[in-house]
């Protein structure tokens, strides 16, 4: 058995394992963009080759320490192979370390280099070299480490040394038990690993930068019809160099086949060690919408030229659509009434492998969701990887995101300043996602004061200040939301209640968890498929019951997610 879970677990890793430590291709987007040719900044796939313990080690992160007899791993890892049913706090909550030895390749010479760990789960140190180059508390969003400023060169050897801790902390959201929690916080190095090289003049990275609204490309749109978008496209280039610069910021967007139907240009002016950003703009005249039913997009190709040389740049995806909730009159999508959204909930774990899921399974999952007929993804209760929000664009499924935590609130005021700064994390990096309808800036189905309810809408306003926003969504009945949050949780049973606000629309977050009980034949939702066919369609007509109960026909409730698609494991039971 534990054989067959090794091969198991190596035909996972396997898509990130067979890329080759160049420039990346395909549609694995990194940092935020796609590779973009001839652009100047180099990306490396930095997932293989890490020696790996699990347990505490005295003395891991020094240089001379000896790591020969650990075993060699490559990201995205798990630490242990949990038994297919881990739920009840029985996967690995602790300690455990990653080092890595590498000479920097000689092409980064003159490059700004950062280490890229798209999440690492629990709480982190990370060494360079032996020296602490940062701490890190959570594991749902990346940690940058800039090793240029380390003092690493083109040509030196270096190590890196990460610690990391998955083990219970009430200090930082979830905060919650693992044993009373609702998934599973599944420790590793779980996500993609990648060491960038940028010139020194280049486009900058919105959570490094950690300015609201600002930092890296910005995708915002007005006025969009079928017979006309207004397109913007803010990009903040930094200069690290000792003179000022006067680079050229080149946009060209480019149609499905490759045509260019837009340019733009705009020259800046950019002083040492400071940052300008530019607003190149312009206006699609007869543009393709983007909608669940024809997810098409665009590739907005973004150049910076210095010295007539391009010096950085990348590819973002861009759809274009307009999505308005117009209360008792529901959800319109480019400029027409749109049916209810259905969809469900998606944890990122996998049987056996935890949260180490490649980025050909998170691909796998959103397409087993599409072609279930769903419309709309709630990422239950956190940020999910990079490569399934690219998959959501792309095959047209909009997404709700969600910032970390489940009925856990602590009243140091210190962890709700962690929550707001990861919702503040979560829009910089997904802003430029057309599947992004809904942010979720609260904690779901927790008791929480309404000055932070209050905070969390206007954070999500304040990091996207642009027309067409992504609306924010939170339980009816929690402090603060009713009377101010864009849309509100709820049923349809609540539509025409007094207290209920004609001018919102009701989503239903979860339904269909009808027993919390998986091990007695009486679920109407969970049924094994060892159970036989008999408690399977059971099941499937429990949940079509369920639709057709929520679903008939008031246009002020818009949707809802079901509880839940794939099976997950449960923190606090089976």
């Amino acid at each position: 058995m534990k054989h067959l879970l090794s091969i198991l677990l190596m035909l996972l890793t396997m898509n990130a394992a067979s890329m080759n430590a160049t420039p990346t291709e395909g549609k694995t987007s990194v940092a935020g963009f796609f590779p973009l040719n001839g652009s100047g900044r180099i990306v490396y796939n930095f997932n293989q080759g890490w020696r790996f313990h699990l347990g505490d080690a005295k003395g891991a992160e020094a240089t001379t320490f000896n790591d020969s007899k650990w075993e060699v791993v490559c990201a995205p890892h798990t630490v242990r192979l949990e038994p297919s049913e881990a739920s009840g706090g029985r996967n690995y909550q602790g300690v455990e370390w990653y080092r890595k030895r590498f000479r920097m390749p000689k092409d980064m010479l003159g490059k700004d280099a950062t280490l890229y760990f798209e999440a690492i789960m629990g709480k982190q140190e990370i060494y360079v070299n032996g020296k602490l180059a940062t701490s890190h508390l959570g594991g749902y969003m990346p940690i940058i480490i800039n090793l240029t400023q380390c003092g690493v060169k083109a040509g030196d050897e270096c190590i890196i040394a990460v610690k990391a801790d998955n083990s219970d902390d009430k200090n930082y959201p979830p905060g919650k038990k693992q044993a009373a929690l609702d998934f599973c916080y599944h420790g590793g190095m779980y996500r993609d690993v990648w060491l960038i090289g940028k010139s020194p003049i280049a486009i900058t990275d919105a959570n490094e930068q950690n300015s609201v609204a600002g930092g890296g490309a910005f995708l915002h749109f007005d006025n969009i019809s079928e017979k006309k978008a207004d397109v913007y496209v803010n990009v903040e280039v930094g200069n690290k160099s000792t003179a000022t610069a006067s680079p050229t910021v080149i946009v060209r967007i480019k149609d499905k086949g490759g045509k260019v139907v837009a340019t733009m240009k705009q020259k800046i002016s950019v002083a040492p060690k400071s940052t300008t950003t530019a607003t190149p703009h312009t206006t699609l005249r007869t543009p393709h919408l983007w909608s669940p039913e024809s997810p098409y997009l665009y590739d907005v190709e973004i150049s910076v030229v210095n010295g007539g040389k391009t010096v950085d740049g990348g590819i973002l995806h861009m759809g274009i659509r307009n999505a308005e909730f117009c209360g008792k009159e529901g959800f319109w999508l480019n400029g027409k009434p749109y049916h209810q959204l259905i969809g469900g909930n998606r944890h990122q774990d996998f049987a056996y492998v935890g949260n180490a899921v490649p980025n050909s399974q998170q691909w796998r999952d959103a397409k087993r969701l599409k072609d279930a007929g769903m419309t709309i993804i709630r990422a239950a209760h956190y940020p999910q990887d990079p490569a399934f929000m690219d998959a959501c664009d792309e095959l047209g499924l909009f997404i709700i995101v969600p910032t970390p935590g489940w009925q856990y609130w602590n009243k140091d005021p210190k962890f709700g300043e962690l929550v707001h700064e990861n919702t503040r994390q979560i829009i910089r990096r997904d802003r430029n996602h057309t599947s992004v309808l809904m942010w979720e800036p609260i904690l779901n189905e927790t008791r929480y004061p309404e000055d932070f309810a209050l905070k969390a809408l206007d954070i999500t306003h304040e990091e996207f200040p642009y027309p067409g926003r992504p609306v924010a969504a939170a339980d009816m009945n929690s402090a603060g939301v009713k009377d101010n949050y864009d849309v509100l949780y709820g049923w349809t049973d609540d539509i025409g209640k007094e207290g209920t606000p004609e001018n919102k629309c009701i989503f239903t977050r979860e339904f269909g968890e009808m027993v919390d009980d998986w091990y007695a034949h009486n679920c109407l939702n969970r049924a094994a498929r060892s159970w036989g066919e008999k408690p399977m369609l059971t099941a499937a007509l429990s949940l079509s019951d369920t639709y057709g109960e929520m679903f008939h026909g008031q246009r002020q409730f818009i949707g809802g997610c079901q509880w839940h698609p794939f099976d997950h494991q449960r923190g606090y039971h089976p």
